[in-house]
């Protein structure tokens, strides 16, 4: 596939990514529910009580169904920016960067899928254990951590595009200290970091959206003049 029709590729794959968690933000400020709650260990009469609350479930099922779509938008759009690299950065850093994101897919396909079995066993009477609330922590912890040290790599091949590519390497370099601060927040005192967070990811696909839309019609401005020297 040729420089232009990746660059379009990646447009589009992060302005739909852009968008997914565009709505998912207003999703979780309309009915005030998300999967963050359960990101957290909680009592088991604290997780009943979301359970119970008017939009809670609810809430959670449509952040969880956008979220894994958001999952495939991303997924796909960091496998294709590998590709778009390939010259640009070492293929080792490249590997390992992928591998980081590709780990993060998995850590959130697992929590979003456990999260809704958990919600799942608690409407249905089932038991849940505090332990189920533990080891999801870990978990969601793991799979930022691993997404911070991918997009901390990523970024070197954005400093390539230089102008836009920098300030988006500038942005995600921001994003690292920031999720950081957060794993080690109390959890009632980091909400609006955690909002934060969802928000860069808006932010960020919008401006990869700007960049690469751009770069594929330069390119395609390229290409006839280029013909017409020939």
């Amino acid at each position: 596939m040729e420089m232009r029709s990746l660059d379009r590729v990646l447009g589009l794959l992060a302005t739909l990514a852009g968008l997914t968690v565009a709505v998912m933000v207003v999703c979780i400020l309309s009915t005030r529910s998300s999967q963050d709650f359960f990101q957290s260990a909680r009592s088991i009469e604290a997780y009943n009580a979301f359970a119970a609350l008017p939009l809670g479930p609810l809430g959670l099922r449509l952040n969880l169904g956008l979220d894994n779509l958001f999952m495939v938008f991303y997924g796909a759009f960091f496998v294709v920016l590998t590709v778009r690299l390939r010259g640009m950065l070492d293929s080792r850093l490249l590997t390992i960067a992928l591998t980081a994101l590709m780990l993060t897919v998995l850590l959130d396909s697992i929590e979003n899928h456990h999260i809704m079995t958990m919600v799942h066993s608690i409407q249905t009477g089932l038991p849940v254990s505090t332990t189920d609330g533990q080891l999801q922590m870990i978990a969601s912890q793991v799979k930022f951590h691993a997404s911070y040290l991918g997009v901390l790599l990523f970024s070197f091949g954005y400093l390539q595009f230089g102008g836009l590519g920098r300030v988006i390497a500038i942005a995600l370099w921001c994003y690292v200290p920031i999720g950081v601060l957060i794993s080690v927040f109390p959890v009632e005192q980091a909400g609006a970091l955690v909002l934060g967070r969802t928000m860069f990811f808006v932010v960020a696909f919008i401006l990869s959206a700007v960049l690469f839309f751009s770069m594929a019609a330069t390119s395609a401005e390229a290409s006839p003049a280029a013909a017409l020297k020939q």
